[in-house]
This record gives C-alpha cells, structure tokens and sequence, in this order.
C-alpha cells in the first residue's frame, strides 16, 4: 500500500534510537549505502541555534556516484522525531581523496532533547570522516560545545558489541563495506570506510534495460538464470527497493525486476495510475521479453499489480508471492493511522500543486493510494496461480485483511513474518526470502 521515500530510513533511526537496542538488534542487510550514526543531549540547548561541523573525503573513480554525507535527525524527551536537515555532501568533482570541511547550521526546536547525527557513505570507494562537533549558540556569537563522545575519533577503542570507534555504531551491518580507525602521520586518527563490489541497483547500467510499451517507456534490470521471476516494487520506489532479495533470488532464477510506470527510470504516459494499468504493462513486457509465464514477486502496490495481473492474465503468472497487499483502501484494509497519512500527503500535493515539479510528480502516486485497488474478495476466485500472501505482524495492512485476501484465493496460503512491519523485506530480508524461495520451490 505504501512506501514512502526514506521513510525506512527514518523507521530504523527510530528503532535504534537506545545504544542497547542498537547492540542487541544488528543484522546483516544488503545495500548500495551503509550508515552510522551518534547522539548527544541537546535539551539544554533547546529553543537556540546549532552548527554541527566535520570534515570528509571521497576517494572513487572518475564517474563514479559514490558520495559521503551526513544530516540530522532530532527527538523530544518522549523519543518523537522532530525533524531532520542535511549536512554537506560530496559528488562527483569532490572524488579526489581530498578533505574538505563541511558545516551545518540550525535552529533547536523548543522541545528537542535528543540529536542524533547520522551519516553515510554511497556505492564503491574508500570514505573518510572526521572531527564531527557540535555547538550551540548560547549568547548573541557565543558558540558552545555540545558533548559528543568521540566525534574525532581519537578515542581509538572499538565498541565491542559492534567493532566499530567507541561511541559510534551502525544502524546495520552490509558485507559490502568495512571499516577502520586510521592513524595518519600527523597522529590524527579518522573513521575510514570502503566499499567493495557494491552493486548500485536500479541504476546499473550493466543489467539494465528499457523498452517502449503502452505509450510509456518502462526500465528494468535482469539478473541471474533459470525460471523467470518478475520483482514488483511499491508505491514511490524503484528497483533499489530489492537489494536484499535480488542477490539471493538470482541464484536460483532469472530476475527480472522492473521500475514501475511513473516511478524509478520508467516514464509516465496520460492514462490514470491504476493496479489494472501496471499489470497491463508487465504483461507488455513479459510479452516483448518472449516469456510465456513468470514467476510474480510484488510488495506493497507491487502485491497489489501483481493480483491484478494474475486475474487479467492468469496464463502469464506461474506462482504469486504479495508482501502487504490490500484489495481495496478503507480502514478494514488498512490501518487507520496510515489512511490519515496518505489523506494528509494527498491534500499536501494538492496545495503545492501545480507550482511544485515534485508535488505534480508525487500526486498521481498518492491519488492511487486513495483511490484504488477496487478489488472484491470474491473476485480472487478467479486466481488460478498458488498464491503466497505475506505481511508483517506490524504491517499497515490490517491482519484480518491480509487472511481475509489467502483465505479467499483457491490456492492461497498465509505468512505473518512475527514482529515484522510493512518494510518485512528489509526488516529481515534472510527470513523474507527464505519465504518466498521456499514457497516458490527452491531450498
């Protein structure tokens, strides 16, 4: 039903907002970044302004998209976030392995009593960090120092729960990059990061591919050998949204994960968004690819294409696996709280509408969210396709919903992840795949 941009990212800030559940709660997850991040006490300082310093350096090759930054991100005493801002970035003409001082500045809501500084590094290249401060503003030109354990990464002993400089930790662990305290010659110590055969998917021009169907251009990237399996991302996102089941899914099929109309690389036509439009256009697309029939993987609105495609085109659909799929949007459907959001979101684009390029690029999305699936139960009767109807004990879909959708379907079957949200397939990509690779037949 709904994935908004970033909005995992924010999730697992919120998760990991204690040191304790941050040691206790890593996992391994695949992706094209890695963050960390720190925290300091800032309800002191509440109601002034702020500067958050630090210097940083990217060492990749020439064209490369590799880039380091790092932003802000502020709770109240009762761990609501507050609001998040931007620290410097670097990009392509900044690759050369050269440091280069970076300053933020702010203004503390009155209620802030918690500021976590959070950073990242992006796709292949050797990253450096460094002399990370805090100040806030007490008098009129007077700048304080907020305390920040470690921000200069003198402090060379590493957190034993996690490996990484004391005071500092990871929001999760990715094979894909490592890191190391560096002494320079001067003495100086800084946190160093590289990354090593990062794939940068949704962007890899390497498995990457368009073709025109539908009046639209719609890109796609395929990966692996075998059985085709069509990957079916959800509202707002792209292909990326798969780096932790792409890897694994084609060790064992041909993956074939697409941008959906309107999203991602994929152009946009005239005709209104529906679920019935995208599963016309993956049927296209199956067709221009010569596959008779596919393996269907779809979360969220990608769930929601994926029955849709099933019933308009059961002969193209070997088996069906949905991950927070809905047949309609009321609160029977989902839950009440994520029904106000996209209400909110909608009358959001509306206002800004026509004056702002992304409002007019984010309000069809939107629209689709209220407006569609137009799904009956009883119309599942006429999915002929084993079904898998996954969701996360957490989800934004409501339970009686997600059992009402398997237990409707002739060939459906039912799977809670426990503790799990919407966001499952991050969450804990391992036990999602191990799902869908069971189900689909494969050990």
């Amino acid at each position: 039903m709904l994935l908004l941009k970033h909005l995992f990212l924010l999730l697992t800030l919120l998760a990991f907002y204690s040191p304790a559940a941050a040691q206790a709660r890593l996992k391994t997850q695949v992706s094209n970044s890695f963050y960390f991040r720190h925290w300091a006490e800032v309800q002191p300082y509440a109601g002034k302004p702020y500067r958050l310093s630090a210097r940083m350096k990217v060492e990749a090759p020439a064209g490369d998209s590799a880039d380091a930054n790092a932003f802000v991100v502020l709770f109240d005493k009762n761990k609501k976030y507050l609001s998040s801002s931007k620290l410097g970035q670097m990009r392509a003409k900044r690759r050369d392995g050269q440091w280069r001082n970076f300053a933020f500045t702010g203004t503390l809501p009155t209620t802030a009593a918690r500021l976590t500084v959070n950073a990242y590094v992006y796709l292949n290249g050797t990253f450096g960090y460094d002399n990370f401060k805090l100040e806030a503003e007490v008098s009129k030109g007077q700048w304080q120092a907020v305390p920040l354990l470690n921000g200069d990464f003198e402090a060379t002993r590493a957190d034993s729960a996690n490996g990484f400089p004391n005071g500092w930790r990871p929001l999760y662990y990715n094979d894909a990059f490592r890191y190391r305290t560096v002494a320079e010659a001067s003495g100086n110590h800084y946190l160093e990061i590289i990354g090593q055969g990062v794939v940068n998917y949704g962007r890899n021009p390497a498995a990457g591919h368009t073709v025109a169907l539908n009046g639209i251009k719609l890109y796609y990237e395929t990966y692996g050998q075998g059985e085709p399996l069509l990957l079916l991302h959800g509202n707002g996102q792209s292909i990326s949204a798969f780096n932790g089941q792409i890897p694994e899914l084609a060790k064992h099929y041909q993956v074939i994960a697409v941008d959906t109309r309107a999203q991602g690389q994929s152009t946009n036509g005239k005709q209104t968004l529906t679920y019935d439009l995208f599963a016309d256009d993956m049927s296209a697309l199956l067709k221009a690819l010569n596959i008779p029939a596919a393996h269907v993987v779809g979360w969220s609105d990608g769930g929601n294409t994926g029955l849709s495609l099933a019933l308009r085109h059961p002969q193209q659909v070997k088996k069906l696996v949905t991950m927070g799929a809905n047949l309609w949007a009321d609160t029977l459907a989902v839950t009440p709280a994520t029904l106000k959001e996209v209400r909110q979101g909608k009358l959001l684009t509306t206002a800004l509408y026509p004056f702002n390029k992304q409002a007019r690029q984010a309000r069809p999305l939107t629209v689709l969210l209220l407006d569609y699936p137009r799904m009956k139960a009883t119309d599942l009767a006429g999915i002929a396709a084993p079904t898998l109807v996954l969701a996360g004990q957490h989800d934004l879909i409501q339970d009686a919903h997600t059992r009402l959708i398997a237990a409707s379907l002739p060939r459906g079957q039912v799977h809670i992840f426990p503790g799990l949200s919407h966001y499952a397939p991050r969450e804990d990509p391992a036990a999602f795949n191990a799902a869908v690779l069971a189900f689909l037949g494969r050990p």
